[in-house]
C-alpha cells in the first residue's frame, strides 16, 4: 500500500509525507524484528531447500547505502561541511527511509511467491498512478494540490509536480511488470509449444493472469507516451531494446518470450496505440528541441559575424512560455554547476544544499529559477562529492552486476524474469539520470530501492518452488 500512496502527495517531495513514509517503513521492520525475536515459529522443514539469500553480496549492497547515508550525516558534525543544515537533515531522513525498505525487503521477501508479490504491487501501483494521470489528461482542468498549479491537457502530470518525473515512475513500474510477465513466460511447459498445442496455449494465455498483466502494461505505456517526455520514452526504448538483445545472448530459454514481448510493446503499443493518443507528440518535441536549437545557433552566429554580443539567458523570460527548451538551456544548471564541484570535489557543499550553494555559482541562469542541478549525477555530486557518487554508483554497478549472474538458464523462469525486469529498472535509471532530477523525487527513488532490493532478495543458490517445477 505504501507504493501506491508514495506518489499521491506530489511523489512524497514534501516533507510531511516524507516523514510519513520513512516512519511507517521503520516500524515495519521493528515489527519484523519484534516478530523474529518473539513471535512463534513452525519448526523447520528438513525436506526444504535452504534458501539462505545472496550472502554477503546483499549485506555489501545494504552496507554501501548505510555507509552513504552516514557520509550524509557527517557532513552535520563540527567535522564535516554542509551549507544548508535543515536540507541536511532532511536527506539523512529520506536516506534512513531507503536504508529501511531495502532491510525490509531483505527480510520479508524470502520466497519466490513473495518476490512476484511484491513486483506485481509495483505494477499495479504503476497501473493506479497512470489511469490517474489519463483521466486527469482527458479533464483538461486546472485545479491547485498542495499549493501547485496545473494545467491538464498538455502533458500527463498524475499526482507528480512534474511529467518527467511521473515518466520516471512508470519506467520503474514498467520495469517490475515485464519482470513479471517474463516470468509467467518462462514457466510455459515444452508440450505448450508444439503446433497441435498452439492454439489451445493461444486460448488458455487470453484467458490467464498473463492476458491482464499484458493490459496493465499497455495502460502504462499509454501514460508514459501521454507525459510526452523525450528522455522518459527514450530511455524507455533503449532499455528495452538493450534488455533484450541481452536476454537473446545471455539465456536461449527466454530469448522467445523476451523477443516477443518486447515487439509487442514496439509495435502495438508505441506504433499503433502511439498514433491514437499521440506518439508523434513526442517526436514533435523532439524535433522542436532540435530547431530551436538550430535557430540559436544561428542568431548566436549572425551575433557574431555583427560584433553585437551573442543574446544571453537574461533574455529568455520574453520568449513564449511553451517554447521548447534547447539542450544548451537544457544544460545551463550543469554548465553553473561544474564550478561548484570544482571547488569541492570530494565533499561537496552538503547533502541537499544544492539550492542554497547554487545561488553563488549563477553565471549563465541568472535569471532562471532551480532548486535543482537537472542531473542526478550532477547533484549528488555537488552535494555529496565524488564520496557520495562512489557509494552510490557501487551500489548500482554491483546490483547490474548482479542481475548478469542472475541470467542464466539454471536459474529457473522466476529468476530470470526478475533479473531481466531489474536489469531494465537499472538501465532506465542510469540513462534518465543524465539529464533529469528523478532521483530526487521520493516516490521514484523509493521504487528504484525496491527493485535494487529485489535482486538482492534471490538465493545465490535459487531451488524454485515446488508450484515452478516442472510437472
Amino acid at each position: 500500500m505504501s507504493l501506491v500512496w508514495l506518489p499521491l502527495p506530489l511523489g512524497s517531495n514534501r516533507q510531511w509525507p516524507m516523514a510519513l513514509y520513512v516512519a511507517v517503513v521503520w516500524v515495519l521492520l521493528a515489527l519484523t524484528g519484534l516478530l523474529r525475536l518473539f513471535g512463534s515459529e513452525r519448526p523447520p522443514d528438513r525436506t526444504a531447500p535452504v534458501r539462505t539469500g545472496s550472502g554477503w553480496g546483499a549485506h555489501l549492497a545494504l552496507s554501501l547505502l548505510v555507509l552513504f547515508t552516514a557520509w550524509c550525516a557527517f557532513q552535520l558534525s563540527p567535522w564535516g561541511y554542509t551549507e544548508a543544515p535543515h536540507d541536511t537533515r532532511l536527506m539523512v531522513l529520506r536516506s534512513l527511509g531507503y536504508v529501511g525498505m531495502f532491510w525490509l525487503v531483505l527480510l520479508l521477501v524470502t520466497s519466490d511467491r513473495r518476490r512476484t508479490a511484491l513486483l506485481s504491487g509495483m505494477m499495479i501501483a504503476g497501473v493506479v498512478q497512470a489511469m490517474i494521470a489519463i483521466v486527469l489528461y482527458s479533464s483538461d482542468g486546472r485545479y491547485t494540490l498542495m499549493d501547485e498549479s496545473f494545467v491538464q491537457g498538455l502533458r500527463a502530470t498524475g499526482t507528480f509536480a512534474g511529467p518527467d518525473a511521473l515518466a520516471n515512475y512508470l519506467l520503474f513500474a514498467l520495469s517490475a511488470g515485464v519482470a513479471v510477465m517474463l516470468s509467467q513466460m518462462g514457466m510455459q511447459p515444452a508440450q505448450a509449444r508444439r503446433r497441435r498445442h498452439r492454439l489451445h496455449g493461444a486460448l488458455e494465455f487470453m484467458m490467464s493472469t498473463k492476458m491482464i498483466v499484458r493490459l496493465m502494461l499497455i495502460i502504462m505505456v499509454i501514460a508514459l507516451v501521454l507525459t510526452r517526455s523525450r528522455l522518459g520514452n527514450g530511455a524507455f526504448f533503449v532499455a528495452l531494446m538493450l534488455v533484450t538483445l541481452w536476454i537473446v545472448g545471455r539465456s536461449p530459454q527466454l530469448r522467445r518470450p523476451a523477443a516477443i514481448l518486447a515487439a509487442s510493446l514496439l509495435v502495438i503499443d508505441l506504433i499503433v496505440i502511439g498514433q491514437w493518443i499521440g506518439l508523434s507528440k513526442v517526436i514533435e518535441r523532439m524535433q522542436a528541441t532540435e530547431l530551436a536549437l538550430q535557430a540559436e545557433q544561428e542568431v548566436a552566429a549572425s551575433a557574431a559575424a555583427s560584433g553585437a554580443s551573442p543574446p544571453t539567458a537574461q533574455r529568455a523570460p520574453d520568449m513564449p512560455q511553451y517554447r521548447e527548451e534547447t539542450l544548451h538551456e537544457r544544460t545551463r544548471p550543469l554548465r553553473d554547476a561544474m564550478a561548484m564541484i570544482e571547488e569541492r570535489p570530494w565533499t561537496g557543499f552538503g547533502a541537499g544544499a544544492f539550492y542554497s550553494a547554487f545561488t553563488r555559482y549563477k553565471v549563465e541562469s541568472t535569471k532562471f529559477f532551480y532548486d535543482h542541478a537537472h542531473s542526478d549525477y550532477v547533484e549528488i555530486v555537488t552535494d555529496t562529492g565524488l564520496i557520495g557518487l562512489s557509494l552510490l554508483g557501487a551500489l548500482m554497478l554491483l546490483s547490474a552486476g548482479r542481475t548478469v549472474q542472475l541470467m542464466k538458464d539454471r536459474q529457473g523462469p522466476h529468476v530470470r524474469g526478475v533479473a531481466a525486469g531489474c536489469g531494465m529498472g537499472i538501465v532506465c535509471a542510469l540513462l534518465h539520470a543524465t539529464l533529469d532530477l528523478n532521483l530526487q523525487i521520493n516516490a521514484n527513488a523509493a521504487m528504484l530501492t525496491v527493485l535494487l532490493a529485489v535482486v538482492w532478495s534471490v538465493p545465490g543458490r535459487h531451488v524454485p518452488e515446488p508450484s515452478q517445477r516442472p510437472r
